[in-house]
């Protein structure tokens, strides 16, 4: 008698995990690159560019030494505007460019972002400039090549204190904002995150270089000591040092 064999169904394979990394990627759109974007760069009519309504950015304060910046480098930085000529980024630059009497700026037109993008672009453009900080050791060497170049740094934003400062050995409390009477620059200063300087920058005649400020600190004090505090005396030993003559 024959008998009847039941068959038996494979079973399913068991399914491997998802990847973390997979899970937490599900639903979510990758972001878009525009890294390879050629912009194309065309000088429009200035009052053909329309500045966005909701600017959150008080760019008055700026006017004046972004023209006098135009007026002595040329319009450098492009207006970045949509494609209705709605300014992205560049507000400033064409209220300086209007106090010039300009008649047209050079522009990019940003066709490649939606609007949404170029919401985002107009603050991120502004936000990622105030990340940056000034190295003050570096700054006031580079401040110091340009003494006898003609360019007065006052016309640019620089007050008369912060360039006086920074055009002696920087001291650890040199850029201290209480002598400050400039109240824009006072409340941008004390705004800002500053580094008290680790080095000390010593001039003489156009060769520059830094040394350590504890160092120095010891250096000069002991001088002082040295002399008693008579700063002729101390600075008749400096050029002795260094073998310079004395001033006749």
């Amino acid at each position: 008698m024959a008998t009847s064999q039941r068959r038996t169904r494979p079973a399913a394979p068991t399914p491997s995990p998802t990847p973390p990394a997979a899970r937490r990627g599900r639903g979510r759109a990758p972001k878009p690159s525009h890294v390879g974007v050629k912009i194309q760069l065309a000088y429009r009519d200035i009052t053909e560019l329309k500045p966005y309504d909701y600017n959150p950015r008080d760019n008055a304060p700026a006017i004046d030494s972004l023209a006098e910046s135009i007026r002595t480098f040329g319009f450098v930085v492009p207006v970045v505007v949509a494609s209705d000529g709605t300014v992205a980024a560049g507000h400033t630059r064409i209220e300086a460019a209007k106090k010039l009497g300009m008649i047209e700026v050079p522009t990019i037109v940003a066709d490649h972002l939606t609007e949404e993008q170029l919401n985002a672009f107009r603050l991120i453009d502004n936000k990622v400039a105030e990340l940056a900080k000034w190295d003050f050791d570096l700054l006031s060497g580079e401040i110091a090549k340009l003494k006898d170049s003609g360019i007065q740094l006052t016309d640019f934003g620089w007050t008369r204190e912060e360039l006086d400062c920074l055009g002696d050995i920087v001291r650890d409390d040199c850029l201290a904002t209480e002598g400050l009477v400039d109240a824009q620059a006072n409340d941008r200063i004390r705004r800002a995150e500053r580094r008290a300087p680790a080095t000390a920058r010593v001039v003489i005649g156009e060769v520059v270089f830094f040394v350590q400020a504890t160092d120095y600190r010891t250096w000069i004090d002991g001088l002082r000591t040295l002399h008693d505090y008579d700063e002729a005396a101390i600075a008749r030993d400096i050029r002795e040092r260094l073998g310079l003559p004395h001033p006749q």
